[in-house]
């Protein structure tokens, strides 16, 4: 019995119980980083990826940008990470390896090491997000980055990422409050819509909030368009540059980006896609959209019809109060005249009697 017991408690306390263990280990396990949320002042990319895939889904936005980082000319591998006070011959020569052993323990002790690692990643604190900080704040920006990734599999139309669905870069932090908003967007249009520039450009801005404070979304996007100076004009059909309002919690990130809606919304499971298998999934949409119209139009005369019949209720109920006072008085009158009728008449008999001895000599 003892033993049954010991047994059962084991199973209990192991790996029995899933609904416990993933209660104790989702959300709880630390990020690359050690952080949690996005930091104030921080350069990164906001991933969307699969609920109860945080970690997996990091890790490949890392490996996607950490190519693409490669391949725009960053040079965070070669700095040692730090960058600073390194000699150039040195790196090159101990980037180098003399044999094979050397080139795997060389790329071991990268792995290992996330000082070498021009990326690393920590959740936010919410399902189905995380956010991949840049370290180096001189190499290819955020939306270099996110935009290089996308193009890449637009290219080849296979998804190098499982769980990864959108990348948001993330360039201009502040506080989720419309005055710190006001403050940053007047610092983004000067720096990326000139006043004096030669060529005007044509922007859009996207807007996107989770589990952020209950900001009113016009007044966020009014914050931002109303600032970009003339000559530059709003074109919601085929921006040139499109700025994203990302609200994280309590943290603001913006960035000007190129060819976001050309290259779906930086959905990088759609651009996967080949153009027949899009049309047919925009199709299905408009099927889903149409569906979900001729529902909400046949609920509507229901539910008007369901509102008009306690309203036709209340008029009849009221055509009755104002009618009692109406019909009590005709009552009263009715029976002040059925009273007065024998009256009336008994004095018409009285009167007919003493005229009938008058007429008779």
């Amino acid at each position: 019995m003892q033993g049954g017991r010991d047994g059962k408690r084991a199973r209990q306390d192991g790996g029995g119980n899933r609904a416990n263990n993933k209660k104790r280990y989702l959300h709880k396990a630390p990020a690359s980083g050690g952080k949690s949320g996005i930091p104030q002042s921080s350069r990164g990319i906001i991933v969307s990826c699969t609920s109860s895939k945080e970690n997996l889904a990091g890790k490949e936005a890392m490996a996607l940008f950490t190519e693409s980082y490669e391949q725009l000319g960053g040079t965070w591998k070669q700095q040692g990470g730090a960058g600073a006070g390194a000699d150039p011959a040195e790196g090159e020569a101990a980037a180098v390896p003399t044999d094979i052993a050397a080139a795997l323990a060389s790329e071991v002790a990268e792995l290992r090491d996330p000082s070498r690692r021009p990326f690393y990643f920590h959740q936010v604190g919410m399902h189905s997000v995380v956010y991949v900080e840049c370290k180096d704040a001189e190499g290819p920006s955020p939306a270099a980055l996110a935009q290089h990734a996308c193009q890449r599999v637009a290219d080849s139309h296979q998804s190098e990422t499982r769980f990864c669905s959108r990348f948001y870069p993330v360039e201009h932090t502040c506080y989720a409050s419309m005055e710190k908003i006001e403050e940053l967007a007047e610092q983004v249009a000067a720096r990326h819509f000139p006043a004096d520039a030669e060529q005007p450009i044509q922007y859009a801005v996207a807007f996107d909030a989770r589990a952020a404070p209950p900001l009113d979304r016009m007044a966020v996007i009014d914050a931002f368009a109303s600032r970009v100076p003339a000559p530059h004009k709003v074109n919601l059909g085929a921006p040139q540059k499109t700025i994203l309002v990302n609200l994280v919690k309590a943290v603001c990130g913006v960035a000007v980006v190129d060819r976001f809606k050309e290259l779906c919304r930086y959905n990088v499971r759609t651009l996967a896609l080949s153009e027949e298998e899009r049309e047919a999934q925009r199709q299905e949409q408009r099927t889903q959209t149409k569906q979900q119209q001729a529902a909400a139009a046949a609920e509507q005369p229901e539910q008007t019809e369901q509102a008009e019949q306690p309203a036709a209720a209340a008029v009849a109920a009221g055509q009755q109060e104002a009618a009692a006072p109406q019909q009590q008085q005709q009552l009263q009158d009715d029976e002040q005249q059925g009273a007065a009728e024998p009256v009336a008449q008994a004095a018409a008999e009285v009167v007919q009697a003493v005229a009938e001895p008058a007429q008779a000599p």
